[in-house]
């Protein structure tokens, strides 16, 4: 079930709250694609933007901070 307009306006400023604006801001546009996917995976596995926690939002964000800023490749 998608989100509600409403839902996801909150959710995207949960997101900007945890991680901050800078950092949003600052991000690579592999990033932003990684980070998006990761959020719409989460939402895929849990069916609530509730239940997604701040703790995951920043996780989503860790795996980001692996991937190339030019080509968007992984690095470990």
């Amino acid at each position: 079930m998608p989100l509600s307009k409403e839902e996801s306006e909150e959710f995207l400023n949960r997101v900007v709250f945890v991680l901050g604006q800078e950092t949003l801001a600052e991000m690579s546009k592999h990033q932003e694609t990684v980070l998006g996917e990761t959020l719409a995976d989460l939402w895929e596995e849990i069916r609530s933007y509730e239940g997604i926690t701040d703790e995951m939002i920043k996780g989503a964000w860790d795996v980001t901070t692996h991937i190339h800023p030019v080509d968007g490749s992984f690095r470990y």
